[in-house]
């Protein structure tokens, strides 16, 4: 809770899941910084090696929240019960499943095989969980304008208070290049469906690879609210893919359009 209220801008610990990823590179190393800097330079008892066991403590404090933050989110994931969840769609036999779900809800409750779907970000009991923000980290250059050193006494103390924001960043271009073999895989696809995705800034790269290497496919996505549906328009734009190529649908109506494009049935 202390995380989350006083380094995090959130005001409860439900307002920190709601924008989880968003919220992660919200973290205001300035607060934390100062939380525990308490050294007067002007203090006759100063020396210059409390700079050092400054940045071993922001170091052990900030090595702290990151592993508390895994842990939370870790134990949230697997607090999912899947029990009592219905089908609503049915995947089509040869198409690709990449998933940004950290649970194993399409094998579960669709029964699909590991094999077929792709987490992107990892699952529960298989690699690490990727988690992280799309923000950009402000560095301070090595040197002025004037070609000066802009380092002082406190520059490492002050870039081991931002270590959770470094740590935190998403890796999205790395992960696609890491990944290239599946992207390059899709450039056969006639339809992309988007279910359930927010189309946030963070993801966005993803689906920009997809519509460049797929670039003839048409694209169904779902939405749940009038906000969202001006939001994804806003996005798939961004990335280049034409409105008249688009199929906006409220999520419980995606599975008879792509039924009616792909002639297979529905749940």
């Amino acid at each position: 809770d202390d995380i989350s209220i006083y380094y995090y801008s959130a005001k409860d610990e439900s307002a920190l899941w709601s924008n989880f990823e968003e919220d992660l590179g919200r973290f205001d190393s300035d607060s934390f910084y100062d939380t525990y800097n308490d050294i007067d330079i002007s203090d006759d008892n100063f020396k210059p090696s409390m700079a050092y066991g400054l940045e071993d403590e922001l170091t052990q404090e900030a090595n702290n929240i990151i592993e508390g933050i895994q842990h939370a989110f870790l134990e949230w994931i697997e607090s999912i019960d899947l029990q009592g969840c219905e089908r609503k769609f049915v995947f089509e036999s040869d198409g690709k499943i990449l998933s940004f779900n950290y649970t194993e809800t399409i094998q579960n409750v669709y029964q699909i095989d590991n094999e077929k779907i792709f987490h992107i970000h990892g699952r529960i009991g298989g690699d690490r969980l990727i988690i992280g923000h799309g923000d950009s980290i402000h560095f301070e250059p090595e040197l002025d304008e004037e070609g000066n050193s802009n380092r002082h006494m406190f520059s490492d103390a002050e870039g081991a208070a931002k270590s959770p924001l470094y740590h935190f960043k998403k890796p999205v271009e790395d992960i696609i290049e890491a990944n290239r073999y599946y992207f390059d895989s899709l450039g056969n696809i006639e339809m992309v469906v988007v279910l359930g995705h927010s189309l946030n800034s963070i993801d966005l790269p993803y689906f920009e690879k997809i519509n460049k290497i797929a670039s003839a496919a048409h694209w169904v996505v779902s939405y749940h609210t009038d906000s969202d549906l001006e939001n994804h328009k806003i996005k798939l734009s961004e990335i280049g893919i034409d409105e008249s190529n688009i199929t906006m649908l409220k999520t419980d109506l995606v599975c008879n359009e792509v039924r009616n494009r792909m002639n297979f049935s529905c749940a």
